[in-house]
């Protein structure tokens, strides 16, 4: 049956190019496309075919159309930036045009996901915008145009990071392609074994995992190499070089990736080898072996326990003074240990929240019949990012656009009934390179970043296993529901390995509690809908009880007060608390940065026997500043200077509650109130607290 499909694919493909002769195909992997030259340098894609036994992801000029193994499309759509195709285990390029010295942006940023909600009106609008109108020719001219008016910058160090002979885009091409050449050989022969031999596949891993581990040691020195010889200006170096280290990281992680795989495989096809070949002699041999090697342990372990036993009795005791000779004599060197270190899956638990107060716990049986998260641990913090967000959205009701965010959180999977339980804990907001229209949600390529980077300090700090759990947004004035687009998305966003704990939350800000729809994957992998809905939430009234919750949680024992010494308190300011993770943030930022606004403070303040007081749940740096949860700033300077600090914060007075002045000559932290959008100059209401002081309280705390 198999073959017979393969053959009706192969003269289906025959069959379509001998009609439009014109047409060209490519094959990657085992994914082919057929397309046809445009005069303009971009194609018109025809026809593409999976004959791979996985789901893919075609991408055309960031276009997703979704094919199943064994499966085929006809998008007939025009792209002029890039085709390619993605997968649970990898993807490659399959066309890009030859004009174009950068890479495409898939392939130096983070996929974009965008959602369209209302695709009737999406349409209306398309046909009334007279650029649709454009011919393909001058649109293609306007595009180049728009190339060559690209900063030199960012041309020349792309151009100069994909020149690279193992970073570079062509050089990834040729390794993956390669990979998934042997894979799809080894797969298909009749003898695995004989095949792997013949083609020397264990010299090639073994070449590949030696120049992945020395690229590896190498990726700053790597960045800079590429910055160095680039016309990156100055100012913006800083920049431009984590952007490349996070390139090259996404590259190297490629690799790595293509070389497990292949790795696997012959591992597989050597263990199934070793386990039919040995004879039973072999067998009796090896048992005979661990036998005698069991005896010898067991004889010199009774001898060790009689030794140490008369030690004891004779009062006998190694001195200090001894190890350390050990050490320090000529003729017995110090005795050095080094461990290979590799990155390890951190601890999936989410014990310590299961009757943790700042939680509320959403069972999935309330507002669907079949779901494979079972249960959903929403923080107040989280809750109130994501209210705070959508209040911003309100200022223009009457024009109001989609927006959205990413949370962070964990999971543990009950294989017994094959369920999930999950925390939504941290919320990520888009960069500046977020588009939102009215029925458009670009999250842009920043976002990733910032993700990347919570991910590893979550996991750093506490040694628990934090994935992206959940994406939200909103459906203004269109009601809530989850169109064929959002599923793109989710599927976009979903765990490689566990993808059925990601859940989404649809919420339609115009509605006056917020309406708010949780949406998750079935038990079988598919997507509920709107249909299968028995219950919508308020996010007005989760709201209401995060902020009951955090009066009722919040504990003095876990934060620092770093206004607790001012002489005087006012009742609308009296504490400003750090907890373990923003004073690690801060003391990183101040030790890096230069003077001015380096960092901003987010959390939530909550009310207190009548006076307010200040939460920082984390401090970000000054070009990470979210879109809301701002509370107050970091400044950096050699030494305090009032009418600087009021010139530093005076487009952003009116929206913070204090000012953090770190100086760096004094090592000392300054923390001034702002009243009203005024700071306050008597410095009897400062704070004051030395750095050195504020780490010491961090160890304890850990």
């Amino acid at each position: 049956m198999m073959k017979l499909h393969r053959l009706l694919t192969i003269i289906s493909i025959i069959g379509v190019s001998a009609v439009m002769g014109f047409a060209e195909t490519v094959t990657r992997g085992r994914v082919t496309i057929q397309y046809e030259p445009m005069d303009d340098g971009g194609i018109k894609v025809i026809n593409v075919w999976n004959k791979a036994e996985k789901q893919i992801d075609i991408k055309i000029d960031g276009r997703i159309t979704t094919i199943n193994p064994g499966g085929s499309a006809q998008p007939n759509q025009y792209a002029s930036k890039l085709v390619r195709y993605d997968c649970a285990t990898g993807g490659d390029v399959l066309w890009r045009p030859t004009y174009r010295k950068e890479p495409a942006i898939e392939e130096t940023a983070p996929v974009a996901a965008t959602t369209s909600d209302n695709i009737e009106k999406d349409k209306e609008k398309k046909k009334e915008a007279p650029q649709t109108t454009e011919p393909r020719d001058s649109r293609n001219q306007r595009e180049q145009s728009v190339n060559r008016a690209r900063t030199k910058e960012s041309v020349s160090y792309l151009e100069k990071l994909n020149q690279d002979e193992f970073f570079g885009m062509d050089a990834m091409t040729a390794f993956t392609g390669k990979v998934e050449n042997l894979c799809w050989s080894i797969e298909s022969s009749k003898n695995k074994q004989q095949f792997i031999i013949d083609n020397d596949v264990e010299l090639f891993l073994a070449e590949s995992e030696k120049e992945i581990n020395e690229k590896k040691a190498t990726l700053a020195d790597k960045a800079q190499e590429i910055v160095s010889g680039s016309n990156v200006e100055a100012s913006s170096q800083a920049s431009t070089m984590a952007i490349i280290v996070e390139t090259l990281s996404n590259r190297l992680k490629t690799r790595e990736d293509a070389y497990n795989r292949l790795h696997n495989m012959v591992s597989n096809v050597n263990d199934g080898d070793r386990q039919t070949s040995g004879s039973l002699g072999e067998i009796i041999l090896n048992y005979g072996i661990i036998a005698v090697i069991v005896i010898i342990l067991c004889i010199l372990t009774i001898v060790a326990i009689r030794s140490k036993k008369k030690k004891q009795d004779r009062g006998a005791r190694p001195t200090a003074q001894t190890a350390t000779d050990r050490h320090v004599s000529p003729d017995n060197p110090a005795i050095v240990v080094r461990r290979r270190t590799t990155s390890i899956l951190k601890k999936q638990c989410i014990d310590d929240i299961k009757d943790n107060p700042a939680y509320m716990v959403i069972k999935s049986s309330d507002f669907t019949v079949d779901s494979a998260v079972k249960r959903i641990y929403i923080k107040n913090s989280c809750i109130k990012d994501v209210y705070n967000l959508y209040a911003e959205d309100l200022r223009n009701s009457e024009n109001p656009k989609e927006d959205g965010c990413m949370v962070l959180g964990r999971w543990v999977h009950d294989e017994i009934d094959h369920t999930y339980d999950i925390s939504l804990e941290e919320v990520v907001f888009p960069g500046d390179d977020a588009v939102f229209k009215e029925y458009e949600l670009n999250f842009g390529g920043k976002i990733k970043l910032r993700i990347a980077e919570k991910l590893r300090k979550l996991r750093r700090e506490t040694n628990l296993q934090y994935d992206l759990v959940c994406w939200i947004h909103s459906h203004p004035g269109l009601g809530v529901f989850f169109s064929n687009s959002d599923d793109n998305v989710q599927m976009q966003l979903k765990h490689s390995q566990h993808p059925n704990f990601l859940i989404a939350f649809v919420v339609d800000i115009l509605t006056s509690d917020q309406e708010t729809g949780i949406f998750t994957f079935r038990k079988d992998g598919s997507m509920n809908s709107k249909g299968d809905l028995t219950k919508m939430y308020s996010l007005e009234e989760m709201y209401k009880w995060a902020l009951q919750s955090e009066r009722n949680t919040f504990s003095h024992d876990n934060y620092f007060n770093i206004i607790e010494n001012a002489k005087l308190k006012m009742p609308t300011c009296k504490g400003v608390e750090l907890n373990n993770s923003s004073i690690i943030d801060m003391t990183q930022i101040v030790i890096e940065a230069e003077t001015g606004i380096v960092g901003w403070a987010v959390g939530t303040t909550v009310e207190i026997g009548g006076c307010r007081e200040f939460v920082v749940s984390s401090i970000v740096r000054d070009a990470e500043k979210p879109g809301t949860g701002v509370i107050g700033c970091l400044i950096s300077m050699t030494h305090m200077s009032f009418p600087t600090i009021q010139r530093l914060i005076a487009r952003y007075s009116v929206n913070l509650s204090f000012v953090m002045v770190y100086s760096s000559k004094q090592m000392s932290l300054t923390t001034l109130p702002v009243i009203n959008g005024e700071l306050l100059s008597d410095e009897q209401f400062y704070g004051d607290v030395n750095i050195d002081d504020l780490k010491i309280w961090t160890r304890r705390k850990r």
